[in-house]
Parts: C-alpha cells; sequence; structure tokens
C-alpha cells in the first residue's frame, strides 16, 4: 500500500514546507511535491522547520503545473473552500482519509492537493480533483472593519490535521484505555497484613457495632477488597492512607 503524496501548490514560505514535511513523518506520509513554489528550492528555512524530516525534503519533487504533479495520481483529493462553481462531493477529513485508504489499499495512487498560503487553488487545479475536503473552523470575531467570517488553517497545520487522520483511519486503538504499569498482584501475605492492620484500627475505633456483628462485617470488607484484586502497590497504598488517617487523627492530642 502507499500512502497518499502530499502536493503543496505554489507555496511562497519556506518554513509552511518544513512543517508541512514534519506533519508528514509523524504519520507515515513520504511523498512530497512541490507545484511551481514562489520562495528558491531548496530552502534553508524549510530544512529549519522539517526537524527530523530532512529525508522527505531531499527527495522532494518539483513540477511546473498541477496536471505534472498528478500525472500518476488515480484519486485526488482538494483541501479547499472553492470551486462552487461547479457541483462537486465535499468531504470532512476524517471520510476524506477513510476513502484514500481504502483506495491505497487497494492499489490506487492518491493524493491529496493543498492550496498556497494566499490564494489557495485555483479553479484548474480544482478542475482535476475528484473531491474536495473540507476541514471547519471557528470563525473570527467581527470587527467594525470586516465582515464574519470562517478563520483558515496555515499550510502545515492543514498537512497535520490530514496526516492525522490518515493514520487514525487505519488505528485499532480502543477510544478509551488505562495505561498500566506491569502490575504484580498483592500475595496473600500482603494482602492479610492490610485485613489485620484495616481491622485493628477500625476496632480502635468502634466500627464494629454490634460486636455480635463483627465477624460477618470483617468478612463482608476482606470480600470487597479482595474483589477489587489490588496489585502489591495499591495494598502499600492503603495501608499508608490508613496510617495518615489515624496519625491525623490524634494528632495534637496528649
Amino acid at each position: 500500500m502507499i500512502p497518499p503524496a502530499v502536493i503543496l501548490s505554489h507555496t511562497q514560505m519556506g518554513e509552511n514546507v518544513g512543517s508541512a514535511a514534519r506533519a508528514m513523518k509523524n504519520f507515515g506520509l513520504t511523498d512530497l511535491r512541490l507545484i511551481a513554489p514562489k520562495m528558491e528550492w531548496p530552502n534553508d528555512r524549510a530544512q529549519m522547520l522539517a526537524s527530523g524530516a530532512g529525508d522527505i525534503l531531499e527527495r522532494t519533487r518539483i513540477h511546473g503545473d498541477a496536471k505534472a504533479a498528478l500525472a500518476d495520481c488515480q484519486l485526488v483529493l482538494a483541501t479547499t473552500a472553492r470551486g462552487r462553481d461547479v457541483t462537486r462531493e465535499v468531504l470532512t477529513a476524517q471520510a476524506a482519509a477513510q476513502r484514500l485508504r481504502q483506495a491505497s489499499e487497494a492499489g490506487v495512487k492518491t493524493a491529496i492537493l493543498f492550496g498556497g498560503e494566499r490564494a489557495g487553488l485555483d479553479n484548474d487545479e480544482i478542475s482535476l480533483c475528484d473531491a474536495l475536503i473540507t476541514i471547519p473552523t471557528a470563525p473570527l470575531p467581527r470587527t467594525k472593519d470586516t465582515e464574519l467570517k470562517a478563520s483558515s488553517l496555515n499550510l502545515g497545520q492543514a498537512v497535520l490535521l490530514m496526516g492525522y487522520e490518515w493514520l487514525k483511519s487505519a488505528d485499532t486503538t480502543p477510544a478509551v484505555r488505562i495505561r498500566e504499569r506491569i502490575a504484580v498482584p498483592a500475595s496473600r501475605k500482603e494482602l492479610v497484613e492490610l485485613f489485620e492492620h484495616l481491622e485493628k484500627e477500625l476496632d480502635a475505633a468502634a466500627f464494629f457495632f454490634p460486636a455480635e456483628k463483627r465477624g460477618a462485617m470483617v468478612r463482608n470488607i476482606r470480600a470487597m477488597i479482595l474483589r477489587s484484586g489490588l496489585t502489591d502497590q495499591q495494598a502499600r497504598t492503603i495501608r499508608g492512607m490508613i496510617v495518615a488517617l489515624v496519625r491525623n487523627k490524634y494528632r495534637g492530642q496528649t
């Protein structure tokens, strides 16, 4: 399976190319292409911002126009809000990533096309794409000089978001999980010491009342503790809690 190519059109700042390359490296994308970049190439600022993704910059290919950059691609999605003159499909970032992965797994060569920092993609470039990707953002505050409009992501952020969605589309990590150290179950000796410690302090606090029910209450408490499946560390922590509570109770008394 070949991951999607990332194609940046008419990029003006080397910093954005470097940030895009770093985002690609984080999420398993390796094929970076530039369409008629507005800055010199190779670019020192791009190298500075790439931070470990220099190999992606070294393999970056430069093309004169979108037709050349997309020549070998069979499925192309564009991140842009333009192209409203033609009715076309608009996908969320998540849906786009899923479509790209399904196509890639079927052996289809795919690409994500990003516009330049100022003008974005033109209609001719959009006309070469199969669908558009929309990335919703919060609106900018309205001022007396500006109308209410959506804020935009910079190029590196947009590549980062799409790279994340690409990697996530194959991720089987559970939505919720607990990160644990290698747990060692408490030994029976540690549990008995915990039982006896707790019961001693409960006796001192006159917890077991009436006295004839002490045996049943003790067994219930032990059953609750056993059901929790304590680790050795947790058993020691509870004993430390008991010590702290008892110490605080008698603090200041003679």
